[in-house]
């Protein structure tokens, strides 16, 4: 299977060099290229999965809905990537198991914490439990990758790469649907941070600016009561 993922993910270079220009920003490093590892993503095309198998060394799971499983060429696609299947109005207990064993087998898994396409706009929408639940159990760092838009041939879209999320705080404890309902809303708030981050470098063009916005930066001592204007770089880089 990762003889044939490898293929893929060197066709679908070309594919996306070629027709989809991206910008990449964040810091493309926080998915690691081995170990286990929990790569979530908004879902607004099909599109979306070619661009992770391409753009980010390494291999990884991906769950995919069970409705492939009914398209002989979608499943056999799907199976040949390594993908595994989940009902997604019912995760049962073997899709858990199967992407637990892959984390503990020190391998990583992609997913679509939303739980669907979404098809109406471009904003996040909620964040389902399977993702924090993957990275609980299987104590793994879960790291955001957010697409600003819809890609499509020929025009730029921007991708933020963001930070791991620290979930740490829940390792070890009784995860029930409470600690689900808090870890997901974690998750939810901090792509929704980053697909803010996208919107506010586009709306107000921020690359001509060299890149930089002005964030406020409090005063970490008594002598200076008021915030203080700091310049931190949005930068990233252009991958075709």
């Amino acid at each position: 299977m990762k003889g044939f993922y490898n293929f893929m993910r060197f066709s679908f270079g070309w594919i996306f060099r070629l027709l989809y220009p991206v910008k990449i920003m964040g810091n493309k490093n926080n998915v690691p290229k081995d170990g286990k590892v929990v790569l979530i993503s908004n879902h607004l095309t099909f599109r979306e999965i070619p661009f992770l198998v391409a753009k980010f060394p390494g291999y990884r799971h991906f769950l995919a809905k069970k409705e492939f499983q009914k398209k002989r060429f979608v499943a056999w696609f799907f199976t040949r990537m390594g993908a595994f299947f989940v009902d997604r109005n019912n995760m049962d207990i073997g899709t858990v198991r199967t992407g637990l064993g892959y984390l503990k087998s020190n391998e990583g898994i992609a997913m679509f914490p939303e739980g669907t396409r979404n098809r109406t706009d471009e904003s996040i929408q909620a964040v389902k439990g399977g993702a924090a639940m993957f990275a609980i159990k299987g104590q793994a760092p879960l790291v955001p990758v957010i697409f600003q838009r819809k890609l499509k041939p020929f025009r730029r879209t921007c991708v933020y790469v963001g930070e791991p999320i620290d979930l740490t705080e829940f390792y070890g404890k009784k995860f029930d649907a409470s600690q689900m309902e808090q870890a997901s809303k974690i998750i939810g708030s901090k792509m929704e941070e980053y697909k803010a981050s996208i919107d506010d470098y586009e709306a107000n063009k921020r690359w001509k600016k060299k890149n930089k916005i002005a964030v406020k930066v409090d005063a970490k001592n008594d002598e200076a009561d008021s915030g203080q204007e700091n310049e931190a770089a949005l930068g990233g880089e252009d991958n075709q």
